[in-house]
């Protein structure tokens, strides 16, 4: 889910010389209807464009690893 307020890494499709690649940068929703989310205030994305090709929620991500290592060293220990 796409939460107002928050940030997220934004990836997207980019033509280059050599084909299309993927670009990201961090950016802030600031707004959001239907398929269209505004990011830092002035920028809208089509998420159902083809060139769209996700949005990641870093600090969440951050926070799976975390858990995930957790629970291995833990599993190591025994407990």
């Amino acid at each position: 889910m796409i939460e107002v307020g928050k940030n997220y890494t934004l990836v997207m499709l980019e033509l280059t010389d050599a084909g299309y690649d993927k670009g990201s940068i961090g950016v802030t929703v600031t707004g959001r209807e239907g398929n269209l989310i505004e990011v830092n205030g002035c920028e809208v994305i089509n998420t159902a464009s083809p060139l769209f090709h996700s949005l990641i929620d870093t600090e969440g991500q951050k926070a799976h690893f975390a858990k995930l290592h957790s629970d291995f060293e833990a599993s190591l220990k025994g407990d």
